[in-house]
């Protein structure tokens, strides 16, 4: 059996973002995969510090609730995240994660765990679905950086009006990319 770890970004325990990971969270179950979740809108979770101690340590030096993520990580087959988008830009809690990524690559910036697949969600407000292309292909371009694959790139637009109406066709394409993640 392998295992996934998943990063909700999203406030909203049932939003946009949350219900697409939970077809991605169905399709690696169904799979055969344990499923590892963190909640970035935690209390429990503070920004990066930059104080380097993961230059010349593996993890963090911080002891939050996102302490245990680096094991997590290096363990993983996979990894899903989700990036709500707030005025141009992914929202504070996955910013604050994505800072929080520092130690997963080395001081030569060369990735501490490579090969990892990442499925990818973003939620967008703007029924525009290339409003805000850069954002979501810049946060994708990081992911890369870190060494991992790209599985997937999932975008629920037009989600201004909080109804919570998923297309199927992207659910289904959010369940499909869930069982990748174990091929």
């Amino acid at each position: 059996m392998g295992k996934i770890v998943v990063f909700k970004g999203s406030p909203r325990k049932n939003g946009y973002s949350t219900k697409l990971v939970e077809q991605v969270i169905s399709g690696a179950k169904d799979a055969g995969m344990e499923v590892i979740t963190y909640d970035l809108n935690d209390d429990g979770i503070k920004g990066c510090q930059s104080c380097f101690y993961c230059r010349a340590n593996d993890g963090c030096a911080i002891k939050d609730n996102l302490q245990t993520m680096y094991g997590e990580i290096a363990a993983c087959d996979g990894i899903v995240a989700s990036f709500p988008i707030y005025f141009a830009g992914i929202n504070g809690q996955s910013k604050t994660w994505m800072d929080r990524l520092y130690p997963v690559v080395n001081a030569d910036y060369s990735p501490r765990y490579p090969g990892k697949k990442v499925v990818t969600v973003y939620a967008q407000g703007n029924p525009d679905k290339e409003m805000f292309k850069q954002v979501t292909e810049s946060t994708d371009s990081l992911i890369k950086l870190l060494g991992w694959e790209l599985e997937s790139s999932l975008l629920v637009y037009g989600s201004g009006v909080p109804d919570y109406k998923i297309p199927q066709e992207l659910l289904d394409e959010a369940y499909e990319a869930g069982k990748r993640l174990v091929q």
